[in-house]
């Protein structure tokens, strides 16, 4: 009850300041002339009233008077039993409506200030703990009797403002320290002073937590005791929602006045709560299926730290450190990586992690298990038993493909110099599963054999396996029937053309035998096989390098023509067939018989003649017109000539060529024949020209026949002088020329042209001709 009736004094309490001079002395003699002492003897009123030093106080004093009539006349302020007045309000004087105001220098001065509009009160500034006491206020009025009242005043001394500490007196309003989460924290508040003692309580924010202090007494600077009022906090595992709470100590002692406070604000370094992967590609399930080889760029997202968390990433146990990307957005980090999987990802995790670098052991993660995909990985190899540079023809060989591929393969071919192979067993080729087997192989087994594999994420070959297949050595110009691929193990039998070598006595012919084999290193021996006696040439007449062998043959007599046979060995063994060289007498062939000259349409004219002897080798045809020439396999040509001209017809071997026929002036409408160098214009149908160029070119056939073995034993003729037409270049050297050879016509040789009108192989070896010669009386007939 007494503290509300204070607190109704301070609430009915105004200011009023005023500045008065000392009592006049008519005043004082008023004073005076009272008698003082019957007045304190008579019962007093007395009111408490209490104060907050270094605040304003307020002393109450009632100056209502009883009467309506009735004024204040002055009012005295005295302290305890003194009859000295401390402060005096003088209100006799109204002349000039002002009261005189007067305080005691020593006590109040100019401190004091005295409000009359009710209720009075005497107002007291910046109180003083010498301001305490017992005072008694004296009213004065015009009429009515005066009135005393006691005004009992306490001056509270607040306390000085709390100082917080932490367990190593460590003074928190100096120290900015965040605290690890899930730590315990314990404060100490220590208040010193205050008057009566303070109560000292913990708030956490505006809820009180801990009232229960202690007082202590400490030693002060002078050596004097002062008391301390002392609180100790405790809180235990700091979670987050201590996280920026206000923790606040209060020191309180009165109501009149706030309670000092101190207030620290809690900080945490906390874990963080979240982290998460997340990629652009749409992932499903634990497993994260990727490209290998692909660029993938993969996001992480970590919320809850604080600080932010630090974020990495881990492929496994080694961390990712290249094209990493770190970004901080208030309490979320951000981490971007760029990553290319590859093959030994499979099966592994990729992880982010986060983790607060001030708190150990906070770290948390999130992890993907790798499923990568990748081409078919295929290496190729040969069969462990087999023995590579040991392969022979006839012998079984197997390969292994060995694929590594996710998904799994779903396609495995097979390669030999970038052929495709098929499953053959009548071929020799079977394939099983990642095995290709080759039975029986050949020659053309050699090669470069690679495999293939495919999936999903592409197709793949292997390295490249050269198989080597040692055989005997073959002769390099004989062809096979066919492709070993497409026959039995066993090699069918080899077509074996003879080549074709013209030479006259004497005459020395350059032979080159080219075989192939492997091992290269080859041993070389020659036969020769007339009329079924087969001898062996000296190692002298013939040479060897490598796998190529010259042999220079000079053909003395008859009997040295015949056929040449190049025979060759390696360590596989000796060639089964050898490289045959027929050597025959051969010579210029005869001149064209019989041609013919018929205007078909317009400019094109048709010539025909009848072959003669082709001096033992193939021939072919050339006509020429000035210095343009058509070659022919024929005796027969279709020329287009828009005016007269002449024309020169040649049968031509490798010999040289024939002596030419000459056509003069055959852009003729008709028919013109030409038999040698005579010109005649016949009308003759075309089909009793036919039939007489027939019978004419069996008759000249006969003729030449008889001629030769005539010329065979007559005496060599004077060699003719060909006519100045346009001229074929010779093929044989002067020394034939010179020869005298009564046998032979001297040869000239047909240029370039020639060759393009032969097939490749009739370059090398002439077939399907007729030979007729006549050795000394001898009739020699071959044909093919």
């Amino acid at each position: 009850m007494l503290w509300a009736f204070v607190i109704t004094l301070v609430e009915l309490s105004t200011v009023v300041v005023a500045t008065s001079p000392r009592p006049r002395k008519t005043t004082t003699s008023t004073l005076d002339d009272e008698p003082f002492g019957n007045e304190l003897d008579k019962p007093i009123p007395m009111v408490l009233a209490q104060g907050v030093a270094g605040q304003k106080g307020s002393l109450p004093c009632d100056i209502q008077p009883i009467g309506t009539n009735d004024g204040v006349s002055m009012v005295l302020w005295f302290k305890e039993s003194s009859g000295e007045p401390l402060y005096s309000y003088d209100a006799r004087n109204r002349k000039y409506g002002k009261a005189n105001f007067w305080s005691a220098q020593h006590v109040w001065g100019s401190r004091a200030t005295f409000r009359t509009n009710p209720p009075a009160q005497l107002i007291i500034q910046d109180l003083r703990e010498s301001d305490e006491g017992v005072y008694r206020c004296r009213v004065d009025f015009r009429n009515s009797p005066t009135r005393n009242l006691k005004v009992n005043f306490t001056v509270i001394v607040p306390p000085s403002k709390p100082i917080i500490y932490d367990a190593k007196r460590r003074d928190m309003s100096k120290l900015l320290e965040a605290y690890a989460e899930g730590a315990d924290l314990t404060l100490v508040c220590e208040v010193h002073g205050g008057r009566p003692r303070p109560r000292v309580e913990w708030y956490m924010d505006t809820q009180l937590i801990d009232e229960s202090y202690e007082v202590r007494e400490s030693q002060g600077p002078g050596g004097e005791m002062r008391p301390i009022t002392v609180n100790h906090v405790t809180l235990e595992g700091l979670s987050r929602k201590h996280h920026h709470v206000k923790l606040s100590c209060k020191a309180t002692n009165t109501i009149l006045a706030l309670p000092p406070t101190t207030t620290v604000i809690i900080e945490l370094n906390m874990k963080p709560l979240t982290v998460e992967i997340v990629g652009k590609e749409k992932f499903t399930g634990k497993e994260k299926i990727f490209s290998a080889g692909k660029k993938y760029k993969i996001e992480c997202r970590s919320t809850g730290s604080k600080p932010p968390a630090v974020l990495t990433w881990w492929r496994g146990s080694r961390q990712l450190k290249r094209a990493v990307e770190n970004f901080q957005n208030g309490s979320t980090s951000v981490s971007i990586v760029e990553w290319i999987p590859s093959i030994e990802d499979e099966g592994k995790y990729l992880a982010c992690r986060a983790e607060n670098p001030r708190l150990p052991e906070s770290a948390i993660e999130q992890r993907w298990i790798l499923k990568v995909h990748f081409t078919p990985i295929v290496i190729l190899r040969m069969g462990l038993s087999l023995k590579p540079k040991d392969i022979k023809e006839g012998d079984d060989v197997y390969f292994e493909c060995n694929v590594r591929a996710n998904p799994q393969a779903y396609k495995l071919t097979w390669f030999h110099e970038d052929e495709e192979l098929h499953h053959n067993v009548s071929g020799g080729i079977v394939l099983s599963d990642h095995s290709l087997v080759l039975q029986g192989i050949t020659r053309e087994s050699a090669g470069k054999y690679t495999c293939l594999a495919a999936n999903t994420e592409g197709r793949e070959t292997s390295n490249v396996v050269n198989l080597e297949v040692m055989f005997a050595p073959i002769c390099k110009h004989v062809l096979n029937s066919g492709t070993w691929k497409h026959q039995n193990a066993t090699p069918p039998p080899f077509n074996l053309p003879e080549e074709l070598h013209g030479a006259l006595k004497h005459e020395t012919i350059g032979l080159v035998c080219e075989v192939e084999a492997n091992p290269t290193s080859v041993t070389f021996h020659w036969t020769f096989n007339n009329s079924g006696d087969l001898n062996d040439l000296p190692a002298s007449k013939f040479s060897s390098d490598g796998t190529v062998s010259r042999l220079n043959y000079t053909p003395a007599t008859d009997m040295d023509y015949g056929t040449l046979g190049c025979w060759a060995s390696n360590i596989v063994g000796h060639s089964k067939l050898p490289c045959l060289y027929q050597v025959v007498a051969a010579g210029r062939p005869f001149p064209l018989q019989n041609c013919t000259a018929v205007n078909q349409s317009g400019a094109w004219i048709r010539i025909s003649c009848i072959e003669g002897f082709d001096g033992g080798l193939p021939q072919k045809f050339v006509a020429m017109v000035d210095k343009q020439r058509w070659e022919s396999p024929y005796p027969y040509w279709e020329l287009e000539l828009h005016e007269p001209t002449s024309v020169a017809l040649y049968a031509v071997n490798v010999k040289g060529s024939s002596d030419p026929v000459i056509m003069d002036g055959i852009a003729l409408k008709g028919v013109a024949k030409f038999t040698g160098e005579s010109v005649s214009s016949v009308d003759m149908s075309p089909i009793l020209i036919g039939l007489g160029g027939t019978a004419t070119g069996l008759g000249l056939i006969v003729t030449g026949v008889l001629m030769a073995l005539w010329r065979r034993h007559a005496a060599t003729p004077a060699k003719p002088k060909p006519p100045q037409q346009p001229s074929i270049a010779t093929f044989a050297g002067k020394g034939e020329e010179e020869d005298g050879n009564p046998d032979l016509i001297p040869t000239t040789a047909l240029s370039n042209h020639t060759d393009l009108l032969q097939p490749p192989e009739a370059q090398q070896v002439s077939r399907g001709h007729r030979q007729m010669r006549c050795y000394t009386g001898e009739l020699h007939l071959r044909w093919e």
